[in-house]
């Protein structure tokens, strides 16, 4: 399906590609534009797929073109003024100084963390970045598809392969900034502090927890549920003190369909080989244990949580501190003990993260809708309530309950 580019020409790919060109000698013969994405996939941005045929060649240069979404109402929930910013701060200046700590500890390929697609260019605008976010704002990144990354599916969730890489890569995208606010700080702050700036929600508003009523036992815990939410909520709207020490940059987005898979060709894609992080755009400086949390909850089997929770998260503590070591920090402040609190502090604010999301993440593709003309009233009710959101909020309820988090 071919996509309106008024507000991407062939101009503007020349300008914003121009380091690229300019490098590989090469110039803009021809672009063809279209939808990346499907309704249901994506709600904070219109993704564009790009082919530029570029000469000498013929060679075709693929690229996503991340824009705003269309919907006002959508604009305004993602706070674009502000989140575009943040991450084309992120690939400008953030993804640069990982690769340079990593570099300069010498850290092995295998611990090498690399999970920021590639970032051709951007701008706030075409007016120039001085000036207010608009619709020909955009980031031009790889096409990840075309190297063979894919999502997950999202209605049944990623097995246990899946979530150790993610577990894994996770750790040490935390690790990495904590390491950079204990070795550089002044780098830390001129990078990860600005692309980490929290938005500020407000009053949140609690109709999307209402399809919580549900799960079969929710009469039962009906009091419990409420006050969990009530409390999440009020924190989830509010900006929160950063604890220290394991304050680091967090995602605030990992779910399925932020994560892309790569996969050897030759074998089952039960088990992929690498991984990148996309749509870093509510990047926020705190907790780790928040996308942790998130993560498992919005997006592994529900077998796996039941089977490899406490293996996961313990996989993912000894992953964070090693790359601490690696990078050459001491470790002693950074306790199983206190990555444990960690957990306890993030599973309060986590609790209405979780549940407000688990409707679109777990919506149908066939009762997915488009987000181009989504009003307001729909940000609450866009989402159709099936078996597969029954299950998954049933888990995540049930288990927080076990731990005493609710």
């Amino acid at each position: 399906m071919a996509a309106e580019s008024s507000a991407l020409t062939k101009e503007d790919l020349k300008a914003l590609l121009k380091p690229t060109l300019d490098a590989e000698r090469a110039k803009i013969e021809d672009i063809s534009i279209r939808y990346l994405t499907k309704p249901g996939d994506n709600y904070g941005s219109t993704m564009l797929a790009i082919d530029v045929r570029l000469s000498p060649g013929p060679r075709t240069l693929p690229i996503v073109a991340k824009m705003l979404p269309k919907s006002i109402a959508l604009q305004e929930a993602f706070q674009c003024e502000r989140t575009v910013r943040k991450e084309i701060y992120l690939y400008t200046r953030v993804r640069p100084a990982y690769e340079q700590i990593q570099r300069e500890n010498n850290v092995p390929e295998d611990k090498f963390i690399d999970v920021f697609p590639v970032c051709y260019g951007a701008r706030i605008s075409s007016k120039g970045d001085s000036g207010p976010v608009d619709e020909t704002s955009v980031i031009l990144q790889e096409n990840l598809r075309t190297q063979g990354f894919e999502c997950g599916d999202r209605t049944i969730g990623l097995n246990l392969a899946h979530c150790k890489l993610v577990v894994d890569k996770l750790a040490r995208f935390h690790a990495t900034a904590v390491a950079m606010k204990i070795r550089k700080p002044e780098l830390f702050k001129e990078t990860v502090i600005p692309a980490a700036d929290p938005l500020v929600m407000g009053d949140v508003d609690i109709v999307g927890i209402q399809p919580l009523k549900n799960i079969p036992e929710y009469e039962t815990m009906k009091e419990r549920i409420e006050a969990a939410v009530k409390k999440g909520c009020a924190l989830f709207g509010t900006p929160q003190t950063p604890r220290e020490p394991f304050a680091t940059i967090t995602h605030l987005d990992l779910w399925t369909n932020n994560i892309m898979f790569q996969y050897d060709p030759s074998s089952s894609k039960d088990h992929p080989t690498s991984l990148k992080f996309v749509d870093f755009q509510i990047t926020g400086y705190g907790s780790p244990a928040r996308d942790l949390l998130f993560f498992l909850y919005s997006s592994a089997q529900l077998q796996v949580l039941s089977k490899h929770y406490d293996y996961l998260v313990r996989l993912y503590y000894d992953n964070f501190v090693d790359c601490l070591k690696v990078l050459g920090c001491d470790t002693t402040p950074f306790s199983f003990e206190n990555f444990m609190k960690e957990m306890k502090y993030a599973s309060a604010i986590e609790f209405y993260h979780i549940a407000f999301m688990l409707p679109p993440i777990s919506v149908a593709p066939e009762d997915a809708v488009s987000t181009a003309d989504m009003t307001h009233d729909d940000l609450s009710s866009f989402a159709k309530i099936g078996k597969s959101y029954t299950d998954r909020a049933r888990k995540f309820i049930l288990d927080f309950s076990s731990r005493n988090w609710i």
